[in-house]
């Protein structure tokens, strides 16, 4: 009997502790999920002239979190390939100069009418449009974002690969992503 009731005790003590930790690790993911920003950026890239008539191009960002995103950083490469040893590539990686950057927040998303600050815009005076068509060559944004209590980042990317990705004029207003 004191065999059976040690061999009970054992096993509800095994069952309860896989149950936690089952639990407890459920309980972790959901959390990592939910404060992970949640930051969209648009697959097209507009362009228009400022008042000088300089060509610009820009980029629409978005950020579809519940929360405010905090400590964003949003860089521009190009990517161009090349070959070494005649069999393997690699990439030559040049950063572009964008501005507006760096941004301490963006606002959460909010479904009221009107609302858009969740939404920024970045733009290049670079000219984009001179090499995206040669072969291989691709501009990729890239966006870092924190959430403010657990400082968890997601970074977020978006690569342009093809002339097809330009449209001249605007952006649609707010969490829309496409363009006009």
């Amino acid at each position: 009997m004191t065999i059976s009731f040690h061999h009970s005790i054992l096993l509800d003590i095994t069952i309860n502790f896989l149950v936690g930790i089952s639990s407890s690790l459920v309980f972790v993911l959901v959390i990592l999920r939910l404060f992970k920003p949640k930051i969209k950026i648009s697959d097209k890239i507009c362009y228009k002239n400022d008042e000088n008539g300089n060509k610009f191009y820009f980029f629409k960002i978005v950020n579809n979190s519940i929360y405010n995103a905090y400590s964003i950083k949003i860089e521009l490469y190009k990517k161009t390939p090349y070959i070494v040893n005649k069999t393997k590539i690699n990439y030559r990686i040049q950063e572009i100069k964008i501005s507006s950057n760096n941004y301490y927040f963006i606002p959460r998303y909010k479904k009221q009418k009107g609302y858009g600050d969740h939404a920024v815009l970045s733009r290049t005076f670079e000219d984009l449009s001179k090499e995206i068509d040669t072969e291989n060559v691709e501009y990729v944004l890239y966006v870092s974002a924190k959430h403010g209590l657990s400082n968890l980042t997601s970074v977020t990317t978006m690569s342009f690969e093809s002339s097809k990705v330009f449209h001249k004029g605007n952006f649609k207003f707010g969490s829309n992503i496409r363009t006009l």
